[in-house]
């Protein structure tokens, strides 16, 4: 009879008992893009009795100087408004993959990283689902000193759709549209440098050159820079994923 065949001198023998490491997939990655972020620990609890301490010892200090800076904050109106609509505009964007949107709602920190991933994904011709299908509300996690500027950092689920299709093909090449996956996210916001609350229109203000529009070329120019959006009150400038899973 013959011999049994050898096993494959790569693989462990089937009772090794040795784990197998998978490599994550490309959705995994991409999603995956701030793991390396240095805020990450935000959400862990603090090693020791004087790291607690000092936290908060930080954490007041950081939200008294933020009060300070900007004295109409709210932190309740700040989830609800501020932070559920960046919720939506940043992933949004990037699942897109539209820089310009990026660009205006984050700082170069956080939009290096979705940059980065957004050109991998690109080079491969591969598109993400771009649907959100549930956003948690905020929560907020800590305010803490970040680049020197006291900086809220908040936590929040989505549930998005493990699918990447070829751009040109628009063939399933990963995942499936029924993979659903629960991401946990970390994102820290910062006030946009030299923002300034935008001042109202007058109703009826006459143009400033005493002209009936201002002129055709004032009035091209006013066209013109209506059309450019009002700059984010907020931009995030770091963020992170604390965990995935599978949801169904």
């Amino acid at each position: 009879a013959a011999a049994p065949a050898a096993p494959a001198a790569d693989a462990p023998p089937a009772d090794s008992g040795a784990v197998v490491v998978r490599e994550p997939t490309f959705w995994e990655k991409a999603t995956n893009f701030g793991s390396g972020s240095g805020f990450g620990w935000f959400g862990d609890a603090a090693g020791s009795v004087g790291d607690r301490i000092f936290g908060e010892t930080e954490q007041a200090e950081a939200l008294r100087e933020l009060r300070e800076l900007m004295p109409d904050f709210d932190m309740d109106k700040f989830l609800t408004e501020e932070v559920a609509q960046k919720q939506r505009d940043v992933l949004g964007a990037y699942l897109r993959g539209d820089m310009e949107a990026l660009r205006r709602c984050c700082r170069d920190a956080a939009y290096g990283a979705l940059h980065k991933s957004v050109m991998e994904r690109e080079a491969h011709q591969l598109q993400m689902d771009e649907r959100l299908l549930f956003l948690s509300d905020p929560e907020i996690e800590s305010v803490r000193y970040i680049g020197g500027m006291p900086t809220p950092v908040v936590s929040f689920e989505a549930h998005q759709l493990n699918c990447v299709r070829s751009k040109s093909t628009k063939q399933i090449v990963e995942g499936d549209e029924d993979d659903i996956r629960a991401v946990h996210y970390l994102f820290a916001l910062q006030p946009t440098e030299d923002w300034a609350e935008p001042e109202p229109e007058a109703a009826g203000e006459a143009p400033a050159d005493g002209g009936e529009a201002g002129g055709e070329a004032g009035g091209e120019e006013g066209r013109e820079k209506s059309k450019e959006p009002p700059p984010d009150k907020w931009q995030v400038t770091e963020l992170a994923v604390r965990g995935m899973q599978s949801v169904y």
